[in-house]
């Protein structure tokens, strides 16, 4: 891929969340509440779907509400990712370990079950750089996408905390040369309201 073609990618992708961003902070400046919401995600992703990829992600995602408008949320903010594994094209092993941060933005769906539990979907897209090509020989970036349920216990005015299951995706998006692969996992949160 040229390097003009990946300017342009990246460019864009920042654009959009940019103009996402300041669209909803703005909008949501006259609830105190959401600007002050601030979310830690810890999650695992076990990347044993595929035979020949087995590439393992520990992922902290940092999210700051920036908008609400009835059950939709949404948040804008940092992936930190640590990947461990190895990609198996034929029969070498691959070392496809890589650490990655990059501007992530969410979409969540929340729904009063009852009392202080909460049932929510989330999706989430990150746009990830790498210290090196990742997967292996891959590229030192990528798209980190992720979608699942989660069950949300609001134990305290300012304080909630939520487990959920979700399936991710990780690859460049470009149609030649692209080494992606999936993985499922357990996402555990906490959100406090500053």
């Amino acid at each position: 891929m040229k390097v003009n073609e990946l300017k342009k990618i990246f460019l864009l992708m920042l654009s959009f969340l940019i103009l996402i961003s300041s669209n909803a902070y703005a909008k949501s400046e006259k609830n105190s509440d959401v600007k002050k919401n601030i979310e830690i995600q810890l999650e695992h992703f076990n990347g044993k779907i595929f035979n020949n990829r087995n590439v393992n992600n520990y992922n902290v995602h940092v999210f700051q509400k920036i908008h609400q408008k009835r059950a939709l949320e949404i948040y804008r903010g940092l992936t930190f990712t640590r990947a461990t594994g190895y990609s198996k094209p034929r029969e070498d092993f691959l070392d496809s370990e890589g650490v990655g941060i990059g501007p992530a933005i969410m979409l969540r769906w929340k729904k009063k079950i009852s009392g202080k539990l909460y049932a929510t979907g989330d999706f989430t897209g990150s746009l990830m750089f790498y210290n090196k090509a990742h997967p292996a020989q891959g590229r030192a970036y990528g798209f980190l996408w992720r979608v699942g349920p989660r069950f949300l216990w609001q134990y305290g005015k300012d304080d909630s905390v939520s487990l959920g299951y979700s399936i991710s995706h990780f690859s460049n998006g470009l149609r030649s040369h692209n080494p992606g692969y999936n993985g499922l996992g357990f996402t555990l949160n906490f959100q406090h309201k500053f």
